[in-house]
Order: C-alpha cells, then sequence, then structure tokens
C-alpha cells in the first residue's frame, strides 16, 4: 500500500518536472506502468500459489490479466520510446490490452459461476443482459457513433474502438455484481480494492477512449497514472486475500450477520435492472437527435426485462406447485410423525414402567429384589400391628452352591437359580412375597400368620419341594438349603433388623451341618460375634503357626494292626483355646481360606509320614482330606506333585479322601481330574460314601482304590437289621469292584463285631483310638501290641493311651 503512493506521487512527479521534456515525461510515465503491471501481476501469482481452494483460479486469472498489459506496456515503450513514433491505433498494444480485459472478465465469470447456483444463475444473466443492453445504448449515443462517423474507419479500427468501452463496460457490470454480492465474493477491505481498482481502470479507458475519439489524447497526460493506480489496487487487494481473512492456507468469507444489510443488498440488486431501463428512458426524453441507439437499447432492454418477467412467473409457478407439493409432503410427514411420536410415548411409558420393574426386580429370576422386599415388610409390619398378626421372614441359602458354579460354570449356576426361585414360587400364598436378595440367597415374607408350627410346616413344604432331583443340562443335582426364620413381633418390629436377624440364624443353621432352619435366638448375637472374630483369627492362623495335626489310625480287622492314619486339623489359638474343625472348617470354605489351609495340611501330614517311615514303619498309609474347592482348583495336581518331591514321601502311601457328592457333580471332569492324580501313583477313596447322590456307574467310572463307609451307617449297623445288610451290600459291592473298605466312626465293641461278620476290611473310631497329636500317635506305633494278641486286649490298650 505504501509503494502504491510512493508510486503514484512520484508518476506525478514526472509528468510534472519533466513537462516540457515528452521524451523523458513519457519513459519516466511508461516505465513506473509496466512496473506496477509487473508487481501486481508477481504479487497475484504468489498469493494464487498460496491458496488451496478453488478460489485461486479467480487470482490465477487476473495475474494473467497483469502480465497482458505487461507485454502491451512493452509494445508501447518499444514504438514511443524507442522508435519514438506515435503508437499506432489500433495495433498490438490493444491487442493485449484487450486480453488483460479479457482476463479480468472471465476472473469474474469464474467467481460468480463458482459461487452462484441453478435459477439464480439464470437470474444474473437476465439482470447481467439489460444492464449490458443499457450501458452500451448510452456507449453508442455518446462514444461510439461519433467514432465511426469518420469516413476513413476500418473494420479493425471499428472493433477495438467498441470494444474498449464495451469491455469495460462488462467490467463495470462485474464491479457493480460483486458489490452487490459481496457477502458471497470476498471480504470487505478485498472487494474494495478489487472495485478501487476496477473502478479507476475503466475511469481511465473511457477517458483514454473518449480523448482519442476528439483527437484530444496525448501520452503523459494526467489520466496515465490511473493505469498504474488501478494495477496496483488489484495487487493490493489479492494481498489482503492472504492477510486476516485466510486461515490455515483457505479463504474464510465471512457473511454479513445483520439482516438489514441483507435485505438492502437484495432489494438494490433485484431494482437495477429496472432502474437503469428508467434512467435510459429519462436519457432519451432528454435528447433530440440521433436517438437510434438509445431506441434500439431501450426496445431490446424491454425485451429482456419482459423475458425476465416471464422466467420469473414461471418460476414462481414451478415453485407454488413444489410449494404445494411439499405442503402435501410435509402434512404426510406430520401425520406420521404424528403416529410414530404416539407410538413412542408409548414405548416410552412402556420402558419407564420396565425400568420401574428393575429397578425393584432381581434381573436373572424376576423375584422382587431386596428394596421391594424390604418395602413390603415395612408394609405388612403395618398391617400386623393393627391387625394383631403375627409373620416370619425366612432367609434362605443354598448349600454347597459355591461349588456347584465353580464345577459347572456362573450359567449353570444361574439356571440352578432360575429353578429354585420358580420351585419356591410356586409353593407361596398370593399373601407372602418370595425375593431374591442376590447370590444364592432368597427370603420369604410369610404373612398372616398365628404360630410358630406354621412356619414349620411351611419350611417343611420348601425343603420337601428343593430336595427333588434337580436336571439342568443333563445334569442330575441335589440341592439343600439351610434356612433362618425370625418372627415378628416376637424378634422385633423392624424390616431390617429382621432381615439381619434371619441372616444370623440361616449361618446358624449352617454351622449345625446345612439343610435345616433355626429360629433366631437372643445367644445367636453372640454367636455372630464369635463367628466374625474366628474369621479374621483364620486369616492369621496360617502364619502363626496356629494350626496342629491329629492322627487317627486305621486298623485292619483281620490282624488288627495299624494299617495308616487319617491327618485331622486342630485350631489352637494364641490365648489357647482349641477350635472344632466343625466351627472353623465351614467358615475356611465360605471365605475360600481351606484352599491355602489344605496346602498346608497336605505338606505337613506328608512330611510326618516321611519321618515315619524313615524310622521303619514303611507300611503306614497316610490318608488326607481334600476340601472341594480344593478339588477344583486347577493347579491341584501341580501342588500334589510338588508336595511329593519336596517331602519325598513314596506316593503309594498317600490317600487323597473326597466326598462322594461332589464327586458327581460334573462325572467327566472329576474323572479325568482323579486320573491325573492316579497317574501320580497317588491312592484315592471316596469319603463319606452313602450320604451322596453317586450311582453305580459313576462308582465304576471312578479310578478310586477304597470306599469309606459313613459314620451315619456305622451308628445302627449293630442294632437295627436293615441297616446291617445295607451296609453288608456296600461291602460286598465295593468289594465286586476291587475295592477297599473302610469303617468311620466305630465306637462300640458290637459294632466292631458285626462288622468283622460283614468282612469289613479296616475300620476307624474311638474303638482304637480318638485323633492323636503327632508325639502321641508315634508313641502308639512304638508300643502297640502284636497282631496276634486277642482283640479285647488291643481294645484296652487303646483307650488306655
Amino acid at each position: 500500500m505504501y509503494y502504491t503512493l510512493l508510486h503514484t506521487i512520484g508518476y506525478f512527479f514526472c509528468i510534472y518536472y519533466w513537462n516540457n521534456n515528452f521524451q523523458l515525461k513519457t519513459l519516466g510515465g511508461n516505465t513506473l506502468t509496466l512496473l506496477a503491471s509487473i508487481i501486481a501481476g508477481t504479487s497475484i501469482l504468489l498469493v494464487y500459489r498460496r491458496i488451496e481452494s478453488n478460489e485461486k483460479y479467480f487470482w490465477l486469472l487476473i495475474s494473467l490479466g497483469c502480465f497482458s498489459y505487461t507485454v502491451a506496456e512493452i509494445i508501447w515503450i518499444y514504438y514511443e520510446n524507442i522508435l519514438q513514433v506515435e503508437v499506432p491505433f489500433p495495433g498490438w498494444s490493444d491487442l493485449f490490452f484487450m486480453l488483460q480485459i479479457s482476463f479480468y472478465l472471465a476472473a469474474f465469470l469464474q467467481k460468480i459461476w463458482y459461487k452462484r447456483k441453478g435459477l439464480q444463475v439464470i437470474k444474473f444473466i437476465f439482470d447481467t443482459c439489460i444492464l449490458m443492453t443499457v450501458a452500451i445504448a448510452f456507449s453508442w449515443h455518446f462514444i461510439i457513433q461519433n467514432i465511426i462517423s469518420e469516413e476513413e474507419v476500418t473494420i479493425l479500427y471499428l472493433v477495438v474502438s467498441v470494444g474498449y468501452p464495451v469491455g469495460d463496460l462488462i467490467l463495470l457490470l462485474g464491479a457493480i455484481s460483486f458489490y452487490l454480492g459481496s457477502q458471497y465474493f470476498f471480504p470487505k477491505k478485498v472487494l474494495f480494492f478489487i472495485f478501487s481498482s476496477l473502478f479507476v481502470q475503466i475511469l481511465a479507458d473511457t477517458a483514454y477512449l473518449y480523448l482519442t475519439a476528439y483527437n484530444s489524447y496525448y501520452s503523459g497526460s494526467l489520466f496515465d497514472p490511473l493505469w498504474s493506480i488501478a494495477l496496483l489496487l488489484m495487487g493490493i487487494a489479492a494481498t489482503f486475500t492472504t492477510g486476516a481473512e485466510v486461515k490455515e492456507n483457505k479463504l474464510i468469507v465471512k457473511v454479513d450477520e445483520h439482516s438489514n444489510s441483507i435485505t438492502s443488498f437484495v432489494s438494490f440488486r433485484l431494482l437495477l435492472p429496472y432502474v437503469s431501463v428508467i434512467f435510459l428512458f429519462i436519457v432519451m426524453i432528454s435528447q433530440n437527435h440521433n436517438m437510434n441507439g438509445l431506441l434500439a437499447g431501450s426496445a431490446l432492454a424491454i425485451l429482456l426485462v419482459i423475458l425476465r418477467q416471464i422466467f420469473t412467473l414461471l418460476e414462481n409457478q414451478k415453485l407454488l406447485s413444489q410449494y404445494h407439493l411439499l405442503n402435501e409432503n410435509l402434512e404426510i410427514k406430520i401425520g406420521e410423525r404424528t403416529e410414530e411420536l404416539s407410538s413412542k410415548n408409548q414405548q416410552l411409558t412402556e420402558a419407564v414402567q420396565k425400568m420401574r420393574h428393575l429397578a425393584y426386580h432381581d434381573a436373572l429370576s424376576g423375584l422382587p429384589n431386596r428394596r421391594l422386599f424390604i418395602d413390603n415388610v415395612t408394609i405388612a409390619l403395618d398391617e400386623a400391628k393393627r391387625n394383631n398378626y403375627q409373620l416370619a421372614i425366612l432367609f434362605i441359602d443354598l448349600d454347597r452352591f459355591k461349588n456347584i458354579n465353580d464345577t459347572f460354570g456362573h450359567e449353570f449356576g444361574d439356571l440352578l437359580l432360575k429353578h429354585m426361585a420358580k420351585q419356591m414360587s410356586e409353593n407361596v400364598r398370593e399373601i407372602d412375597t418370595i425375593s431374591r436378595q442376590g447370590g444364592d440367597e432368597f427370603a420369604i415374607l410369610f404373612n398372616e400368620i398365628s404360630s410358630e408350627e406354621e412356619v414349620i410346616s411351611f419350611i417343611h413344604k420348601i425343603q420337601s419341594v428343593v430336595s427333588k432331583p434337580v436336571v439342568i443340562k443333563e445334569q442330575e443335582l441335589h440341592v439343600s438349603m439351610s434356612i433362618g426364620v425370625a418372627m415378628a413381633p416376637i424378634h422385633g418390629d423392624n424390616a431390617e433388623e429382621l432381615m439381619k436377624q434371619a441372616d444370623m440364624a440361616m449361618y446358624h443353621a449352617k454351622q449345625k451341618g446345612r439343610n435345616n432352619y433355626q429360629f433366631f435366638t437372643s445367644d445367636l448375637n453372640q454367636m455372630v460375634s464369635r463367628k466374625m472374630r474366628l474369621e479374621n483369627g483364620l486369616r492369621k492362623a496360617i502364619t502363626n503357626g496356629e494350626f496342629i495335626l491329629h492322627y487317627q489310625p486305621q486298623v485292619d480287622l483281620k490282624t488288627q494292626e495299624v494299617l495308616g492314619m487319617e491327618a485331622l486339623i486342630r485350631w489352637i489359638t494364641d490365648e489357647g483355646e482349641l477350635i472344632s474343625p466343625g466351627e472353623f472348617i465351614p467358615l475356611a470354605e465360605e471365605n475360600r481360606l481351606i484352599i491355602p489351609i489344605g496346602e498346608w495340611v497336605l505338606y505337613s501330614a506328608c512330611k510326618q509320614a516321611k519321618t515315619w517311615h524313615d524310622l521303619g514303619y514303611t507300611h503306614l498309609k497316610l490318608s488326607v482330606n481334600l476340601s472341594p474347592l480344593q478339588f477344583l482348583d486347577e493347579n491341584l495336581v501341580k501342588k500334589i506333585s510338588s508336595v511329593l518331591q519336596e517331602t519325598g514321601i513314596n506316593p503309594h502311601c498317600l490317600e487323597i479322601e473326597i466326598t462322594e457328592g461332589f464327586a458327581v457333580y460334573d462325572v467327566e471332569k472329576a474323572i479325568k481330574k482323579m486320573h491325573a492324580i492316579r497317574d501320580l501313583n497317588v491312592r484315592i477313596a471316596i469319603d463319606d460314601f452313602g450320604t451322596g447322590y453317586s450311582s453305580l456307574m459313576y462308582l465304576k467310572k471312578f479310578p478310586i482304590n477304597t470306599l469309606k463307609i459313613a459314620k451315619e451307617f456305622i451308628d445302627s449297623v449293630s442294632s437295627n437289621r436293615m441297616d446291617k445288610e445295607l451296609v453288608g451290600s456296600m461291602i460286598s459291592m465295593a468289594h465286586s469292584l476291587g475295592l477297599t473298605v473302610i469303617a468311620e466312626g466305630v465306637e462300640t465293641r458290637d459294632q466292631l463285631l458285626s462288622l468283622q461278620e460283614l468282612h469289613c476290611d479296616e475300620v476307624q473310631g474311638y474303638i482304637y483310638s480318638k485323633p492323636l497329636p503327632e508325639e502321641q500317635f508315634h508313641t502308639m506305633l512304638t508300643n502297640r501290641i502284636s497282631s496276634t494278641n486277642a482283640m479285647s486286649n488291643t481294645y484296652q490298650f487303646f483307650n488306655k493311651i
């Protein structure tokens, strides 16, 4: 911009300073004009290379126009300053001057075509033609007809003479179009310099043509700097395009956000063609000679206006038709949308109801959840108080459900829970509520009762339903439950308090051996506190060395020799309190602490057995119980193998005991793991045989060595004929399968004699010895009586110990 100012001042200085020296004045002016065209063209070309969008082609055409002007100016200098002759008109310089106008026009058309689409282009063409017609009519009347009236005018002279004003008029129209569409084409600052450049050039060309027509133009006139100024202004416009209005090399066009400004632009653009025609008629009225050009122009302009109006009417009819069609479609869409919204509203209502149901019901079983159950209990308590009746809360937990889940997977466990929920739901009254509390825990609100006997009768009904075999995925299961009961108003009148009390009673039922029910008593608070204390103590008992092992002998009934021993864990706390295995083993299983405890038992027992083997008791067989969780451990076989290697015990002397009921949960998996254990040359025994649900087919498939008959059958073997026959059948069956039979819990001489009569192989129980600590068991081995002594003497000896 500063250069343009200095350039203009320098140009006028040349004209003024060398006013009397035509040669220097024209040379200086022509050189400055040439320099202006080169600077403008180069600047605009650089802008073109920086822009990445389609906007750049406008500036490419403008730069070509500037370079065309450069060529024309070089030709002009050649004639005027080198040959020092008058520049011919028309001549080669005029060709390139006309090319500049052509490139400018091409740039405007490219910009307009790029920005305007569809019907807007057609309207714009009509408006352009009307304005051009009016402008040409004026040019013809005031300029062109004066030129062609000369007698020596050639066709080329006429074309060039007419081409300048027509081209300038079109440039003027382009400038006006850009002005009217400023919010679409360029930022305001860029548009200002483009419009200024075009206006200055049109002014210079018009002055040149007018003066030439009347033979008044001379080189170095005050109009000459206008061409340089026009070129430099166009260059400035291009440089502003790459300035503040460009971000990340992309042209950003600012849209006028003021509706009033847009309205004024649109109104002026619409009125301009009509105003120009009116202005043409006004000029015609003021003229009184040579009006042929004005008449022809006005006639053509009116024709174009009529055609534009016809096109506008057709367009309006088309738009009106489209409007009616759109209106019809809109009505259809509104109807469809209304129907859709009605459907959505129905779906929303259903979704809300579903969400409300999910908020108060268990997703798996569909039963009320704890929140809804507490609400129902609270309501029932109020009604019970008003109507003077009782209610009971039954808290139910499925026995050994975790083992089932670990064995068969969570999907299997979910199917079992759904089955249990369905079975229990079908056996409660409408006034009762059954709820799933989470996991394998359920709760039942037994409403409107008058005595404890009603509750017991209902529990027996539920137990009988649940005790029936369940077949899930072709797997038969026998499920039991532990039930805790709290009654209102006997045990309390608060829902949360009753739930807590029923939960305590349920845990008490589990401690009693599972598959039973217990009512809440005030003593249970102390029991729960003790349970929590024991749970905390279990976690540190291993590291503190509070566990010890006792050993109970297994005696051959024929020879009366001790053939082996079963390792049994005992817990003596830091305070010296002896905790019964029946009390802490269920807690350890519940908290999965049974796995590290079981690993300690296996290692310690094998280590001690190896010590006795080294002392000469190589015939001793060691039996170690595995908990269900241990048997499910994927690393069980590796752990047993590791213990065998670390302790050095003979694998043939180790016998692993597993419970019958658990082994049949997943027969194929159990058999596979048993074979892996047997591959270590370790023996396997089925413990508590007769209390589970295994079939003879399963028993035949199991790779076991020993069958241990449960104490429940031994207790009445000498007093109940049917039990004796049942035990005899078990022994015969086991012998037919090549198994050794051990009777557990033998306590009396009569039981011992009955087992001898039934040809039992080995016995284990208080008839010979209670479980003994390591030192006492070793003493027993050292002082054992020869197998040839009488059985009575042996019995007396062991009881002295």
